[in-house]
């Protein structure tokens, strides 16, 4: 079996899980996949290294990759967009994947290292440090702890020698520097988890701000409809209006019989309403029209 050494981990979670491991120099370690779900893939990767950084190829990140960062406190890398295929083929090739699961694990890990080689390029140039002591503070970078704290925890065994001379001076209990050690790591966990957290939540919030400026167009595109159909519909109705009083005028124009017809009813009704007029005149009781007529008899 492989040592143990410190890894950039990269996943690629689903039905069959992808799992690549590459050491802190950029090479290759190891390459995988699995069906078998979480624990297995968690089993596969603390059997050929320690994990510094887990990375996924995807963004927003999978639910299970922020699950395994978590699990071996560690953060997470994330791209900036996910990766295409035509560039997975071109970082992948010659790594001896097996599967496109493989494939996009190893390129996961790649880019991780890629946005941190600059920093571990610069741990690797100490010519005063042992390569044991370059991989320890590079792990612990990667893990989130600034730089000046991890050369503390790398001097923690001349700390710990000077306690123990001081140890029998000590006029009360101080903590031992494996306390010291196991707090700082546990702090260095929580630290690491919350952070995670804080970029969990900042991409939630990114997401919310972009659904709630669509929910904000989609309303905004609500009201300009609602404004412009009421301003058609006004429009229609009085053209509507119009063109009744058009046709109804155009009809008595087309139609001179009807108009003629109107025009004797119209002169008959004056004839009756003149001829009850004149017999109404005088003393009650006397019928002027008859008498007139009585009165052209005569004459003739």
């Amino acid at each position: 079996m492989e040592p143990r050494r410190h890894a950039i981990v990269g996943i690629d979670p689903g039905a069959t899980f992808g799992i690549a491991l590459i050491d802190l120099n950029g090479r290759k370690i190891a390459l995988g996949s699995t069906g078998e779900g979480f624990s297995e893939a968690a089993r596969m990767i603390e059997r050929h290294g320690a994990p510094s950084l887990v990375a996924c190829d995807t963004n927003p990140a999978p639910e299970a990759a922020l699950r395994l960062a978590s699990y071996f406190s560690c953060r997470l890398f994330v791209p900036r967009a996910s990766i295409r295929e035509e560039e997975k083929n071109v970082v992948a090739r010659g790594s001896g994947a097996e599967n496109s699961h493989q494939r996009d694990a190893y390129c996961a890990a790649v880019y991780a290292y890629r946005a941190n080689a600059n920093k571990l390029r610069q741990i690797e140039a100490l010519a005063d440090l042992a390569p044991a002591e370059k991989e320890e503070v590079k792990h612990l970078i990667l893990r989130g702890v600034k730089v000046q704290d991890a050369f503390l925890l790398l001097r923690e065994p001349v700390a710990k020698a000077e306690a123990v001379e001081k140890k029998s001076a000590a006029p009360a209990r101080t903590a031992s520097p494996e306390e010291m050690r196991s707090r700082l790591e546990t702090l260095m966990r929580e630290n690491s988890n919350l952070r995670m957290g804080i970029e969990r939540l900042e991409e939630e919030k990114a997401a919310l701000l972009h659904r709630l400026r669509l929910l904000e167009n989609g309303v905004r595109q609500s009201l300009v409809r609602d404004a412009e159909f009421r301003k058609l519909r006004f429009q229609l109705q009085k053209s509507l209006e119009r063109l009744n009083w058009k046709k109804n005028k155009n009809a008595g124009k087309k139609n001179p019989q009807a108009q003629k017809e109107s025009q004797r009813e119209n002169a008959r009704a004056e004839k009756k309403e003149t001829s009850e007029g004149i017999n109404n005149l005088g003393e009650p009781g006397i019928d002027l029209k008859k008498m007139v007529e009585e009165y052209r008899k005569g004459r003739s």
